[in-house]
């Protein structure tokens, strides 16, 4: 009986460390031990239909620089690490959890891997705290190299289908769907330092957003465009 309890509690912490391992991937680590203890973190979860908010971040003018900096790789991955410690700091302390990174490019759930309240509201202020945080980051790397950077952003929200997604000895917990899908769509029209943001998001945050109709737009993948709002503002 006594080893019994002893296996039992030593299977109890290994499952904790292999779930605060799992976790450290994607939340913000002051969360991980509170969602632990609270039950609320399942890494082996399959799938669920959840509505979300998703945000894909870019970097503006990325692709130049690693041309004309070639010679210098470690400065790239510096700058790099930059932006992507800015994006990763405005996701978590927003409530958000980062999904993946891509190249220069973040993607962000709201609602998604972590529980959350007002998830609609905060992938958009999250998405207005990268834009201001960048302009100190901007200056900064135009003094010392003379490039213009900058972020494009999208915001969506919906439903989609979250979990543990790949096979055994690689699971990655993200989300898909047509959610995600618009999301990276609007991301990859935006201009440097602006985010845009669909109907659906707008009609939710109105009253609490500021942002200008840049009218229906095409989205590949869409059989009918959309209408699409640039952001200015975040009450």
């Amino acid at each position: 009986m006594f080893m019994k309890k002893i296996y039992g509690y030593i299977l109890h912490v290994y499952e904790k460390v292999k779930l605060r391992s799992a976790f450290m991937k994607y939340v913000d680590p002051k969360l991980v031990n509170k969602l632990i203890e609270t039950g609320e973190a399942d890494s082996n979860e399959v799938g669920s239909k959840r509505h979300i908010a998703v945000l894909f971040v870019d970097v503006r003018g990325f692709t130049p620089m690693t041309e004309k900096m070639r010679d210098t790789p470690e400065k790239i991955v510096e700058t790099l690490n930059n932006y992507l410690e800015l994006t990763s700091a405005s996701v978590f302390n927003n409530g958000g959890s980062v999904d993946k990174f891509i190249g220069d490019a973040t993607m962000a759930l709201f609602n998604g891997f972590v529980p959350q309240e007002d998830h609609v509201y905060y992938a958009v202020k999250a998405a207005w705290d990268m834009v201001l945080g960048a302009a100190e980051v901007n200056a900064l790397i135009k003094e010392q190299f003379g490039i213009e950077l900058g972020f494009g952003i999208g915001v969506h929200c919906g439903e989609a289908i979250v979990g543990n997604l790949g096979p055994s000895f690689r699971k990655d917990y993200t989300a898909i769907g047509d959610t995600v899908n618009t999301a990276a769509r609007l991301e990859s029209n935006s201009k440097p330092s602006q985010v845009l943001i669909s109907r659906d998001v707008y009609d939710m945050l109105e009253g609490r957003i500021t942002a200008e109709s840049v009218g229906e737009m095409p989205l590949k993948g869409k059989s009918v465009p959309l209408e699409i709002f640039s952001l200015t503002g975040v009450n």
